[in-house]
């Protein structure tokens, strides 16, 4: 009998009868980190419940979101690499087709033209194309096995500034940034030559009285009220000032949950998407935001582990590029929200509320996962 369990091994293993815990494993490619993301996404359900006024409709339908968007990052965390790199270059075509759409038939009853209705779900297409350039451009860029040449570089240049150009007419500022660094990041993380680098922040220099000029009006309001918040108090420096309010009330353990003062009696606007931060501030305090940012610290390390163990360049420059595209909407909206920087209109990744951005989040967390399982060949 002894002799026969190697080869019951064997044909258990053929038949599929593996440990469970390493077919869990081969589902999940990598368990810390969507431990990680899925602590984050509870915890942001908890704060936006207290920053919402308690809505149970607000909830159910970021609940539902949360859960599709779970399922939906699994399902791409399956795919090898190989099966969307060379398709990923044409999406490219996708995302600018997508922006024109929404100019041109933009959804009835929204204050900008930011919002393509289907009827049964709505969707902005610039948090699609947030998603698609960094592929396609990794894709665009990896493509080639000799050194790329200066057309390679002008034609992605172009396709960014179209794209956030196509941002602004909507207008929407603070994603069209969002759009440019999106795209600009695999392009350095490719190799971009450093002189056309320093070239191209020369020529955004010189050509900076002209782009102050094509901002509307509340845009640079926005900005002067960023070093002078008293020069309009009940105005662009409302939000500013009493989120600062709220984070500085908050102290090292804060008021407690749903007791804060500043967000349950209305005084900051937003509260459930881009003020959600100052929210957590002041009903959590110190301790809260150290929580929420060691949380961001490990789902950043985890995935620019995967980036850097890549066995491809196009996985470590499609990873790198959405792992400090996340991060950049981290930092840009704790630092708009405590008046470092403008107010821009970028939500907290997984806490704030909004559909589309939280699934695209979660999908871009697919991504990387899945150039996980082509580094490790996960079957």
């Amino acid at each position: 009998m002894a002799r026969l369990r190697p080869l019951e091994h064997t044909l258990n293993t053929r038949l599929g009868e593996v440990p469970y815990s390493k077919k869990l494993s081969s589902i999940l490619v990598d368990i810390p980190l969507i431990l990680s993301l899925i602590v984050t996404l509870v915890f942001g359900l908890f704060i936006l419940y207290s920053a919402s006024g308690q809505s149970d409709l607000m909830i159910t339908r970021q609940g539902i979101y949360v859960i599709f968007g779970i399922i939906l990052m699994i399902s791409i965390a399956q795919l090898q690499a190989k099966t969307y790199q060379d398709m990923a270059t044409h999406l490219i075509w996708v995302a600018i087709s997508l922006l024109v759409i929404v100019l041109i038939f933009p959804a009835e009853g929204y204050k900008t033209n930011r919002w393509i209705d289907l009827g049964f779900i709505s969707f902005q297409p610039s948090e699609i194309v947030r998603l698609i350039l960094p592929l396609s451009i990794a894709s665009f860029l990896t493509r080639k096995r000799t050194r790329l040449l200066l057309k390679d570089w002008l034609i992605v240049i172009l396709a960014i500034f179209v794209c956030s150009f196509l941002v602004i007419k909507q207008p929407d500022l603070g994603t069209s940034i969002i759009i440019i660094i999106a795209g600009f990041l695999p392009v350095f993380l490719a190799g971009f030559p450093l002189f056309y680098l320093f070239s191209f922040f020369l020529i955004f220099f010189l050509m900076s009285p002209f782009l102050w000029g094509a901002l509307k009006e509340y845009q640079q309001q926005r900005i002067i009220t960023l070093f002078n918040p008293d020069v309009d108090p009940l105005g662009a420096g409302w939000n500013i000032s009493q989120s600062k309010t709220a984070i500085g009330s908050g102290g090292i353990s804060g008021k407690g949950y749903l007791e804060g003062t500043q967000s349950q009696l209305d005084f900051i606007p937003e509260s459930h998407s881009d003020f959600i931060f100052a929210v957590l501030g002041e009903e959590f305090g110190f301790i809260g935001i150290l929580f929420l940012i060691i949380l961001y610290a490990f789902i950043f390390y985890r995935s620019l582990k995967i980036a850097l163990n890549s066995k491809s360049e196009f996985g470590r420059v499609l990873v790198g590029s959405l792992t400090f595209i996340f991060m950049v909407y981290v930092f840009i909206n704790i630092l708009m929200v405590v008046g470092i920087i403008p107010v821009v209109g970028v939500p907290l990744p997984l806490i704030s509320q909004g559909g589309t951005s939280m699934l695209i989040h979660l999908l871009s967390f697919g991504f990387i996962l899945s150039i996980k399982r082509s580094n490790y060949d996960i079957n």
